[in-house]
């Protein structure tokens, strides 16, 4: 006589049961009670892609977007690297370091790379950006307008910070005019030239 144990998740309802199979007699029978101990029940492809649901609990990868407390940080964390890049430089183009790293690191993070770390999200997110996530693509949310603002202001900052002869203001502008671009609604989901498709 063996017995196997296996959870298993009912799409239409999102429940986890926990499945108990004995085999007797030369019979098998199954038992399937909801599971009470589970820490969370597990979710369906279908409340991932944000049906039924709301879009910010949908995806995981994106929904800390959500709190003010990240834009704290965000923000808080820029200062800090601009104290710490003045620290060996002007205060002025410590600015323009900062704007650069930041357009850069941001780029790749937002517009670059596809898919989700959650292993949870089953390949739904996998052709998407993690800008493309946000909001579950719904474009002139707060935290898609508080993360295109980023960029100009740091690029005002930047362009502003210091003497105009010893500011690289083409470096800047190019910066925060390819990040704009690619954070408006217009280029949701295109692929300039078929680059970064797959």
């Amino acid at each position: 006589s063996g017995v196997s144990h296996y959870f298993s998740a009912v799409p239409e309802r999102d429940i986890v049961y926990w499945s108990v199979h004995t085999a007797g007699s030369g019979a098998l029978s199954a038992s399937t009670v909801p599971s009470l101990w589970c820490a969370a029940p597990m979710e369906s492809p279908r409340s991932q892609a944000g049906l039924g649901i709301k879009a910010s609990e949908a995806n995981k990868n994106t929904n800390w977007l959500d709190s003010p407390a990240a834009w704290v940080y965000y923000v808080a964390l820029l200062l800090l690297s601009w104290l710490l890049v003045s620290s060996f430089t002007d205060p002025g183009i410590a600015w323009t370091y900062v704007h650069i790293a930041h357009g850069v690191l941001t780029y790749i993070i937002f517009h670059w790379v596809k898919g989700s770390p959650i292993a949870n999200d089953q390949g739904v997110y996998d052709s998407q950006t993690f800008w493309e996530q946000i909001d579950d693509g719904q474009q002139f949310t707060p935290a898609r307008k508080f993360l295109t603002a980023v960029p100009v202001v740091l690029f005002l900052l930047a362009s502003n910070g210091t003497d105009y002869r010893r500011q690289p203001l083409g470096v800047n502008l190019i910066v925060v005019i390819v990040l704009v671009i690619a954070k408006l609604a217009s280029m949701h989901r295109v692929r300039i030239l078929g680059i970064n498709k797959y």
